[in-house]
């Protein structure tokens, strides 16, 4: 079973409408590059490509293997089936893909690497079992992710994939106190990755997951598709912001500016009180997102109700 999603608070916005922050209506038309796609689910732990094939999404994001592991990665077949609709038409299938990340479960882990041997490889994240810490920024951690036939977006490309959706992006914010530079660096890994894999399919998504303050730089938004992001109007079902309200502010404008470009944001919540996820789909459908509410595990495919 896959280790639970690495995820990131940033805050309930209740009080957004309020506070003047937000739109009375979409900011942007509906986005132009992917305008079939009017829903989507995320789903990283056992996702059976029949029951995807059978959903109403016209996204999804899912794990490029049933485990994992390579053993298990989904074979060409299956994505071809999980990118068909039930009623016809064509659903988009991403592949996750943590970049900031090392994972000990993956096909590029040896068992005998540890903290600082490989050089790039930093200590382990305490939070989250079996990941470590990355200088990203390092050549070879980046030609184990892409750029010849055995690397890891390679491989997904290899199965047929629509995308990827990059995790782990906010990495450089841990090694920015001592690295000035990690901004960029972050900025620069997901552009080259972009750009390989754009120069193999022109039609190949790229949509990292949070990380939005990067969509400052102009060359980030243009070398993306869309974005994801957790945990934007709530921590759970917390009821007060965990986050302060110029950061709120600051992610709401950095995202609106995805829309405005006609680009997608896929905006995810782990809800389970009926008024908080009414109130998150009443405001982020006010700002032009894409919701989906989920439990933290990932572990099913949740339909709206």
């Amino acid at each position: 079973m896959l280790p639970p999603l690495r995820l990131r608070a940033a805050g309930l916005a209740l009080a957004a409408v309020a506070a003047g922050w937000w739109p009375a209506q979409s900011v942007a038309e509906e986005p132009t590059p992917l305008r079939p796609v009017h829903s989507w689910a995320y789903q990283l732990q056992g996702a059976n490509p029949t029951d995807i094939a059978a959903s109403p999404f016209d996204l999804v994001v899912i794990d490029y293997s049933h485990d994992g592991t390579a053993k298990e990665a989904y074979r060409a077949d299956e994505v071809q089936l999980m990118q068909r609709k039930a009623g016809g038409g064509r659903r988009v299938v991403l592949s996750y893909l943590s970049i900031g990340e090392a994972e000990d479960y993956r096909f590029y882990w040896d068992a005998r690497w540890k903290t600082g041997s490989p050089a790039w490889l930093g200590p382990r994240n305490p939070d989250w079992p079996g990941n470590y810490k990355v200088r990203f920024w390092d050549p070879e951690w980046q030609a184990l992710m892409f750029g010849r036939p055995e690397a890891y977006l390679d491989q997904i490309m290899a199965s047929g994939f629509d995308g990827l959706y990059l995790d782990v992006i906010d990495a450089y914010e841990y090694y920015q106190p001592g690295r000035p530079t990690a901004a960029a660096d972050m900025v620069d890994f997901v552009l080259a990755v972009s750009a390989y894999a754009k120069s193999k399919n022109p039609d190949f998504l790229i949509f990292p997951q949070n990380g939005e303050a990067l969509l400052k730089d102009p060359r980030y938004l243009a070398a993306i598709d869309g974005i994801g992001k957790e945990d934007l109007f709530y921590s759970g079902d917390a009821n007060s912001y965990p986050s302060s309200e110029p950061e709120l502010r600051d992610s709401l404008e950095q995202l609106r500016g995805v829309v405005a470009a006609g680009k997608l944001v896929l905006s995810v919540e782990y809800l389970t009180r009926r008024e908080h996820i009414r109130a998150y789909r009443i405001q982020a459908a006010q700002a032009g997102f894409l919701t989906y509410v989920a439990a933290r595990s990932l572990d099913a495919l949740i339909e709206p109700n």
